[in-house]
């Protein structure tokens, strides 16, 4: 986890930031994250389960100066936990006062679209 912590994570954050087009709040709960026995994975689960779809669906949203200045406007932060069990982009992503909240056990690794698209639909929406 800390090797996560120290080299990918700041390189993500910065992805996130670049494409939101300003410094977006990320609260992540790493204890809830960390999954006994799937050390191995963590580089590419959490990579793929979380950030790639956030970086993604920003970069969609902020395609042009509207959505840019909706970004900036509607969103004020990013939560990635593993509390409830979820692993469905319907049921784990969601985009409520201005919090896009990914809570996503580590499985369905590679549904990494259809997390993209779920995020995009809901924060348009939302924004």
């Amino acid at each position: 986890m800390k090797e996560f912590q120290e080299k990918q994570f700041p390189e993500l954050r910065n992805e996130i930031h670049k494409v939101a087009g300003f410094p977006v709040p990320i609260e992540i709960s790493w204890e809830q994250l960390a999954v006994d026995g799937q050390t191995d994975y963590y580089k590419e689960a959490w990579t793929e389960i979380f950030f790639k779809p956030v970086i993604e669906a920003l970069r969609q949203i902020a395609r042009d100066e509207m959505g840019k200045e909706a970004l900036k406007a509607g969103l004020k932060k990013i939560e990635f936990r593993n509390a409830s069990g979820t692993y469905s982009p319907h049921s784990a992503i969601t985009f409520v006062n201005g919090t896009i909240m990914i809570d996503h056990e580590l499985s369905n690794v590679g549904d990494t679209k259809d997390r993209t698209k779920h995020l995009v639909e809901i924060v348009e929406q939302g924004l």
